[in-house]
């Protein structure tokens, strides 16, 4: 009787669980539509972006049609990003309850992991007839490493130089090819669903690239922007409605899982040849060290003829800035203070790659060459050249350019020709521009000082214009620095932090700049 009133006291308790490990699996091996938008690093500012390993994030839209039964259901969501932030997941169509990321892939070190204990089959090369022989083996050590047990004792695998391999009767059903999210839904009437499963996944960013044509006299630039999207990710999304978000979003910790990208380079990674002995002869085993895991495969790097570019050809990247009419350009929309750049047309973000589409195509934006240098302690820096425009309507601009790289060509009797690059920040509208590019090689600075005592320096500079044509050249004093400038022969422009003398220097002639200093470094 005992026994009995305990038994009615469990089953309630049992059954709910039981009932919930037999729930229907519903599995939806791709999405319909998908929609991704990139991204760009916060944190990385105007350095390049790492193609390798890109370091910002992707918010994923998926739509599905799916057929549910009655009741609750498992929904097993196939083809997600392999770097998919599960917590972030949301399900739009049908109610959720539960949801779960399946990290173990199907790889060789899934498979090792999966049969560790159980029989397979071992298929290697007999050392002494030179044959192909199999044999039956027992898996019992995967920590990094193979170890099985045959008729011949244990052994490592891989050690002895060989071929070898292992046969396995099947892959278990815990492994996947493709990346999973699992959802448990509540209670649903069922049928035909269209739902949509969007979330946050990680390995993505994107970056600009300007590519400016300077007008032969230097007060004009024709501007190209290109949006580079690049994915390190495994899975592709095939003809997506892609996007860029330009400016910096907050982030929260949760949004930074890495786990799954953490998954998918466990799962690659089988040390093959840690701790083998003998390896070859002695001479070859070094200090021991256990070679460094293999790398991951390289993504599409942009090599000449390599990148894929949305204007229906491919052209090399020193070919970006030929006249050729662009056929795609990316629509920009406002997102509150943020920026949107929206492809108008659908497109593959493939599987570790990156993908480029023009997002700004701008003619004579007005502007001008000039040559700047800075004072530093005793003499200045040599100087620089720059393009300086405003990116204002009436300079032919009046657009948001996001940061990233700027590349400049000018045109010349003998052709267009590569003048020099530089970087930018977020620039707004109204904001002035500054790109550094080269070091100026016609222009040359002559400074003189002559002490007078308590730390002050008299100086004379001489600046000499070898160019057939006049220039605008300036020079900053920084009014921070920690000495004291003062008693110029010239008029000076208060800027923020600095002070700036600036002239135009006739064609292959010489001015001079007087003025004093005062002070002690920092």
């Amino acid at each position: 009787m005992p026994r009995l009133w305990l038994w009615l006291m469990i089953m309630p308790l049992w059954a709910p669980l039981a009932a919930r490990a037999q729930l229907p699996v519903v599995i939806s091996s791709g999405p319909d539509k998908v929609a991704v938008t990139l991204y760009r690093d916060p944190d990385r500012g105007e350095a390049p972006l790492d193609r390798d390993q890109p370091g910002a994030f992707a918010l994923i839209a998926e739509t599905r049609t799916v057929m549910l039964p009655p009741g609750e259901a498992v929904i097993r969501f196939e083809g997600v990003a392999s770097g998919i932030v599960p917590q972030s997941a949301i399900l739009f169509g049908a109610p959720p309850r539960e949801r779960n990321r399946d990290a173990a892939l199907l790889s060789q070190k899934g498979l090792v992991d999966a049969f560790t204990g159980q029989r397979v089959i071992l298929r290697r090369t007999d050392p002494a007839s030179g044959r192909t022989v199999e044999e039956s083996a027992t898996v019992r050590s995967a920590a990094d490493r193979l170890v099985v047990t045959t008729m011949r004792g244990v052994e490592a695998l891989y050690c002895s130089g060989l071929h070898q391999t292992l046969l396995y009767p099947g892959a278990p059903a815990t492994l996947s090819a493709k990346p999973v999210l699992t959802m448990t839904t509540r209670d649903q009437p069922g049928g035909p669903a269209t739902i949509t499963l969007a979330y946050i996944a990680t390995g993505f960013d994107w970056d600009a690239t300007y590519v400016g044509t300077l007008a032969p006299d230097g007060q004009s630039l024709d501007l190209l922007g290109w949006l580079t999207l690049a994915s390190a990710d495994d899975t592709s999304f095939a003809d997506a409605t892609a996007s860029a978000i330009a400016g910096r979003v907050n982030r929260s910790e949760d949004s930074r899982d890495d786990s799954g990208e953490r998954a998918r380079e466990e799962a690659r990674y089988l040390n093959r040849f840690s701790a083998c002995w003998p390896a070859g002869t002695t001479s070859d085993l070094g200090s021991g060290t256990p070679p460094p895991p293999p790398a991951p495969p390289p993504m599409a790097m942009m090599v000449a003829g390599e990148d894929i570019v949305v204007t229906a050809q491919r052209r090399q990247e020193g070919m970006l800035s030929a006249p050729a009419p662009v056929a795609v350009v990316a629509r920009a929309e406002n997102l509150g203070d943020l920026k949107l750049y929206r492809i108008p047309v659908p497109v593959t973000v493939a599987a570790r790659a990156q993908k480029q589409v023009a997002f700004l195509v701008k003619q004579k934006v007005k502007g001008s060459l000039v040559y700047r240098t800075e004072m530093r302690w005793e003499e200045p820096d040599d100087p620089r050249m720059l393009f300086r425009f405003r990116n204002g309507r009436k300079d032919g601009l009046g657009d948001p350019l996001p940061a990233g790289r700027a590349v400049l060509y000018q045109d010349s009797p003998w052709g267009r020709m590569y003048v020099g690059e530089s970087t930018t920040g977020d620039k707004t509208v109204d904001e002035e521009v500054e790109w550094s590019f080269a070091q100026a090689s016609n222009l040359t600075l002559e400074p003189e000082q002559e002490e007078a005592g308590k730390g002050i320096l008299h100086h004379n500079l001489a600046v000499r214009n070898a160019n057939p044509f006049p220039i605008r050249f300036e020079i900053d004093f920084p009014t921070n620095g920690g000495r004291l400038f003062s008693g110029f022969s010239g008029r000076l422009t208060k800027k923020p932090g600095k002070q700036v003398w600036a002239m135009t220097v006739p064609a292959n002639g010489t001015i001079r700049l007087r003025f004093r200093s005062a002070g002690q470094p920092n």
